[in-house]
């Protein structure tokens, strides 16, 4: 066989090579342009673009909600500051010998230690009521032995 049948021989081999690869290109080709098709088209015929841009509208509303939750949550919990947190209730007998346990002391404080010392005594001939005063723990008047231990015992709680 002489060097051009050779060369015949080769250029065909070559050429079957070639043919044979541009098949299986243009098999994955297909395949793959498929595949962006079915990324470009979604559910209900929306292209991916279109998703994106909806689910970032969704984001920015849920951020606006976000923003108004924690507006609201920083209201409530200054409004929270100011309202009664820690409670102590004792009954007691002041006058001892006459009738029961029917006075009391009820103390009421906020966040601060504020509140009101509030204070029932009873006896036989009546039942007298008494409100004072409370600053960051501190009575502003004088309070009895049983008012200081209530008081005490509401402003070691820890107040949630």
């Amino acid at each position: 066989m002489s060097v051009f049948a050779w060369l015949a021989v080769l250029a065909l081999a070559l050429a079957a090579g070639a043919g044979i690869s541009a098949l299986f290109s243009t098999r994955k080709l297909r395949v793959l342009e498929e595949r962006l098709e079915r990324l470009g088209s979604g559910k209900d015929g929306r292209s991916l673009e279109q998703t994106i841009r909806a689910q970032d509208a969704m984001l920015k509303k849920h951020s606006e909600g976000i923003t108004e939750l924690v507006k609201a949550s920083e209201y409530l919990h200054r409004a929270l500051q100011a309202a009664i947190r820690k409670v102590s209730f004792e009954r007691y007998n002041p006058f001892p010998g006459i009738g029961g346990n029917l006075s009391f002391t009820l103390v009421m404080l906020d966040a601060h230690n504020t509140g009101v010392v509030i204070t029932s005594l009873h006896n036989r001939d009546a039942t007298r009521v008494y409100a004072k005063a409370v600053r960051d723990g501190q009575p502003l008047q004088q309070l009895s032995e049983e008012e200081e231990r209530v008081l005490r015992n509401a402003t070691t709680q820890k107040g949630a």
